[in-house]
């Protein structure tokens, strides 16, 4: 095989690997149903919350999720990390829709989450995403693949540019980006799948939290209706019919 080639196929190896959780991909036409309800739904203004009551808002959806989140992570060993934690959620003061997992046990979530948000399933949907990237172990995971990505971009960068250490770090720095590129999106997509399952346990709306969904399209690009290879998340109507067919599972059950 061609050794410029090799990058690509390993990077279509690692692309394969990681997730267990997965939906069919939605038809065109799906998608396109999604695009039209994102661009038909009215745009919300926040509204201001003092901080201190965002706090005590977000600590009672942490309540109702921990014992589902406890729960869960026991039926996820395959998955989960060693240990499961009671994970700590956090809010800081910042405006913006914005939500990440961090470190061992930490969900830290802005205030901008809850001024935009219209119902306590679209903050809770917001909070078990993340919670779920803990649950599913994706922090380490996306680690392992970095570093696997890394020396697949530096011995193909080596074979082609030869043996020099530009070569090898401008090699292991492309892989590492692109291994992280394409795995995010099936991470982002798994989280969602168990985001539901965590919200359905904790007797949550998976309906009401979906205008969740159609805030994010609507504040995101706009265009297009699915994801590319350089994108890390779903665009917005992709993300939008892949939770309504979350919803379809769950609930069939």
């Amino acid at each position: 095989m061609p050794s410029r080639y090799r990058l690509i196929v390993g990077l279509i190896f690692l692309q394969g690997c990681g997730v267990t959780y997965q939906l069919p991909i939605p038809p065109s036409s799906t998608l396109i149903e999604a695009a039209n309800e994102i661009r038909a739904t009215p745009t919300r203004e926040p509204v201001t919350v003092a901080l201190n009551s965002a706090e005590k808002r977000l600590g009672e959806i942490e309540r109702r999720l921990q014992p589902a989140t406890q729960e869960l992570c026991l039926n996820l060993r395959e998955r989960a990390s060693a240990e499961c934690r009671t994970w700590h959620i956090s809010i800081i003061d910042e405006d913006e829709i914005n939500a990440y997992a961090t470190g061992t046990n930490d969900v830290v979530v802005h205030r901008g989450v809850i001024e935009y948000a219209r119902k306590d399933d679209e903050i809770a949907l917001v909070v078990a995403h993340e919670l779920s990237h803990h649950l599913l172990n994706h922090l380490n995971e996306s680690a392992a693949r970095n570093v696997l990505g890394s020396l697949i971009g530096a011995a193909v960068a080596t074979t082609i540019g030869g043996a020099s250490s530009g070569n090898r770090d401008a090699g292991a720095e492309v892989g590492s980006w692109i291994a992280n590129q394409s795995f995010s999106r099936a991470q982002e997509k798994e989280a969602d799948i168990m985001a539901g399952r965590l919200l359905f346990n904790a007797g949550y709306s998976l309906t009401q939290a979906r205008s969740q969904f159609i805030l994010l399209a609507q504040l995101g690009d706009r265009k297009r209706v699915r994801s590319t290879f350089l994108d890390t998340h779903p665009v917005g109507p992709e993300r939008l019919a892949h939770w309504d067919m979350v919803i379809a599972s769950i609930t069939s059950k």
